[in-house]
């Protein structure tokens, strides 16, 4: 009597078990990997050098260039991270002491693939930015009449 109830048992406990296990009804999704924001790049800059199309593409810094570039960012949403900025250049022409200056303010955006995006009031840009220790370099590729490289030094 008791090997019957036990050859009995043993399918409920299988079929059991294979029920108890579920099967692919419900399978448990992997959780994406956290994406990283942009560095936060707020602060304020000292330029080291500007090159480009209004320096004839020799790059210049100071005492002839000088400026100061600051930029206040939000907090990041994913890749992407935005901010308001100030920008002001003093350029000298040391053929005859004529001054230039160029003063800007407006939004930027940043993402970690390295694209820029600035929208100031005198101009829009578009390009690309590195960020080394207290270092930033940005390098504008749109339009083409603005582009250029400036590195900058965090105060």
């Amino acid at each position: 009597m008791k090997k019957r109830l036990g050859i009995l048992l043993i399918p409920v406990v299988a079929a059991g078990l294979v029920i108890g296990c579920g099967g692919d009804d419900d399978p448990v999704e992997p959780t994406p990997p956290a994406v990283t924001p942009p560095p936060n790049l707020s602060g304020t800059y000292d330029l080291q050098s500007l090159t480009g199309v209004v320096t004839g593409n020799r790059p210049i810094g100071p005492p002839i260039a000088v400026g100061t570039f600051t930029l206040m960012q939000n907090s990041a949403s994913g890749d992407t991270a935005t901010g308001s900025m100030s920008l002001s250049l003093t350029v000298t022409d040391p053929r005859d002491g004529s001054v230039t200056e160029i003063a800007d303010q407006g939004t930027f955006t940043v993402r970690t693939d390295g694209s820029w995006e600035q929208t100031g009031q005198q101009q829009q840009a578009l390009g690309t930015y590195t960020l080394a220790g207290n270092v930033l370099t940005v390098i504008v590729t749109e339009p083409a009449a603005a582009v250029s490289t400036t590195v900058w030094q965090r105060q």
